[in-house]
């Protein structure tokens, strides 16, 4: 005996079979109920999702000999037919081969001869998408005027591509993918049903790959129970499939989270040696990325991973935080385009997770950056105060050329600079805050309070002499002097700035992502 796959062995024969499209068939059932079929209906949405198995069941339930009726018997010759696309009143066609007007033609003549034995001719038109312009033009007439015995079906994985006055004559349903704890439901039934064991965790694997497909996830459900003879387990699924052991995907979560580059691209090599596909290792990543921003948010969603391991996942994701995740999610799709059009996609996918490994690094960074160059917070390097002039009654700077001293000790005094400062983000002068954080000297003169910014252009200067009204309420406030001054190059006999280059490498901020990254600066340009 020829054997029947699964997916056409458990096709659904009643709309009480259908799994995850309760709105189609809930509409269905009461256009049938209340006599108000539509003589065009458009059905759209996934591959596998029920659009041609729903179609036949209208089909049946409008031609059954106890019908019109919302539960077809099934066993009457109507009935019997359809289910073996035998009828003669009830004619599939397939648009990816029958595209063109001569087809439409036809099926125009077909339509307006009367119905051989039921009481409608149902036109069953599948991938309609598929159709040319022209044939598209040949059918609106008829779908704007069908005959009374007519019923059109037009499935459609991308309902999009669908003209809008053909659209605009049909009743359009919208299938969605199945939830995946409906797919996981269902092969647990029917490995029941023919006899062979099936473990929870294989069914979530099968769910997961298959994106809300049901007949995807018969179809490998079939290719599995092929290659394992005893039983079903994850360990055939992720053979099966190339996909990567959960134990090493979670290896390579790891290091990714601790910034292990070297650890990271080891298990990538070692994945490749053993014949495993590396794209299917990246998408997997992906998937668990995405399962760890879920979990960030919501400690008890529903993640398609081994309960064993769900809290491990979920402290990791909490540790982490939903912000960088996000971060890191996004950094991860940004590489798949690079995946998808290498020549050597190996390479590529070791290049992929290469940056997402340097990924802790720029979250120290942007931390630091955030700091605005006045310290950082984590793992970051500790803060290094600007050098200050002898002048400034700071002390004098260490030998050596190197522009920064040690932090001050905790409890030290505020300096002029720092209660200044704080003043102006007191008053919301956030901005301006910055600016007198960024100052090389903030001193006090006799009853003068000195801002020194050597090197700063011309505009940057007249801003903040602009702002003398605000400076001057600030250091009231702080209880320094208020009368203010701010000073440029060559201002008051001041020293001339150093070049340019000189100023980059003494900004603390620079040294400090020189320091997370271990580099030095090659060259310097300023740009307009």
């Amino acid at each position: 005996m020829t054997y029947q796959v699964l997916a056409r062995r458990w096709r659904p024969q009643r709309f009480d079979d259908l799994v995850g499209q309760e709105v189609v068939v809930r509409s269905l059932r009461n256009a049938l109920s209340s006599g108000q079929v539509a003589h065009a209906y458009l059905f759209s949405g996934l591959r596998g999702v029920g659009k041609t198995t729903v179609a036949r069941l209208l089909a049946k339930a409008l031609n059954c000999e106890k019908g019109p009726t919302a539960d077809p018997c099934g066993v009457c010759a109507t009935c019997v037919e359809i289910a073996a696309g035998s009828a003669l009143d009830v004619l599939e066609m397939d648009a990816a081969s029958n595209r063109g007007i001569d087809d439409v033609r036809e099926l125009r003549e077909v339509a307006r001869v009367l119905p051989v034995r039921d009481r409608y001719r149902v036109f069953i038109v599948d991938e309609a998408h598929q159709l040319t312009d022209a044939a598209f033009n040949a059918l609106l007439k008829i779908l704007e005027e069908p005959p009374a015995h007519v019923v059109f079906i037009l499935a459609s994985t991308e309902k999009d591509k669908f003209p809008a006055t053909i659209l605009s004559r049909c009743q359009q349903l919208d299938f969605r993918p199945i939830p995946g704890d409906v797919i996981i439901a269902r092969l647990q039934k029917i490995a029941a049903e023919e006899g062979f064991a099936l473990t929870p965790g294989a069914a979530r694997l099968v769910a997961r790959a298959t994106e809300g497909s049901l007949r995807d996830a018969l179809s490998l459900l079939d290719r599995v129970r092929a290659f394992a003879d005893a039983g079903i387990d994850e360990a055939a699924v992720t053979e099966v499939l190339g996909l990567p052991p959960q134990e090493v995907l979670l290896s390579l979560w790891d290091a990714l989270a601790a910034g292990d580059a070297p650890r990271a691209l080891g298990i990538v090599r070692e994945e490749e040696r053993l014949g495993r596909d590396t794209a299917a290792l990246y998408a997997e990543l992906v998937q668990l990325l995405d399962a760890l921003l879920l979990l960030a948010c919501d400690g008890a969603a529903p993640v398609a991973y081994a309960e064993e391991h769900r809290a491990t996942l979920r402290a990791s994701a909490e540790e982490v935080g939903v912000p960088l995740l996000l971060r890191l999610v996004g950094l991860a799709l940004e590489q798949r385009a690079m995946i998808a059009t290498a020549d050597r996609p190996g390479l590529a996918v070791a290049v992929a997770i290469g940056r997402l490994a340097l990924w802790p690094r720029l979250r120290r960074v942007e931390e630091l950056l955030a700091a605005g160059g006045a310290g950082s917070t984590g793992s970051a390097p500790a803060p290094v105060a600007p050098r200050r002039s002898p002048a400034a009654g700071h002390g004098t700077p260490p030998a050596g050329n190197s522009p920064a001293i040690a932090a001050p000790t905790a409890g030290a005094a505020p300096t002029a600079q720092g209660r200044l400062g704080t003043a102006l983000d007191d008053a919301g002068a956030h901005l301006l805050a910055g600016r007198v954080r960024a100052a090389k000297d903030v001193v006090v003169e006799g009853s003068t309070l000195v801002l020194r910014f050597p090197g700063a252009p011309a505009a940057t200067l007249a801003s903040l002499r602009d702002s003398l009204g605000e400076l001057t309420a600030a250091a009231r406030a702080a209880g320094l002097p208020d009368e203010v001054r701010v000073e440029g190059n060559g201002d008051n006999g001041q020293p001339a700035a150093p070049g340019l280059r000189q100023r980059v490498e003494a900004d603390p901020r620079v040294q400090r992502v020189v320091g997370v990254f271990g580099g030095r600066i090659e060259k310097v340009e300023e740009k307009a």
